[in-house]
């Protein structure tokens, strides 16, 4: 499976990274089939320049971005899927929240009227 991914350059602390395309099994800084731009995350703006129609091509193949890619080239209007939402955890105060519901919950007594009431028609079954 091909992967559209970032190959990293540059200095130590000083990253740059290059667009390529990349066995999914190649290392991040090995082999790859094709260069398709670069990105620099360290200007302001970040610099992003890639061959919008060679990534055309290569999606059409069957090339996935990775999660990082796949947000840049949305962010840049490179590609119009939306990429996939993270899971996250919740916050505490969103978890102490739960808690304190669930636990507000399992403390209310059962009432009569939540309990099923037997039927007249069964005690006559029962008596016989």
């Amino acid at each position: 499976m091909l992967r559209i991914r970032l190959r990293r350059g540059g200095k130590r602390n000083q990253p740059s990274y290059r667009v390529v395309v990349a066995d999914r099994l190649a290392p991040r800084d090995g082999k790859f089939i094709e260069n398709l731009g670069h990105y620099n995350p360290l200007t302001d703006p970040i610099t992003l320049e890639v061959k919008k129609e060679r990534v055309d091509h290569w999606i059409a193949l069957g090339a996935q971005p990775t999660e990082t890619v796949h947000r840049l080239l949305f962010k840049h209007g490179i590609i119009e899927t939306e990429p996939p939402k993270r899971p996250s955890r919740p916050t505490r105060a969103e978890r102490e929240a739960a808690e304190a519901a669930q636990a507000e919950l399992d403390a209310e007594p059962e009432t009569p009227a939540d309990s099923p009431a037997e039927e007249p028609g069964d005690e006559l079954a029962d008596a016989e």
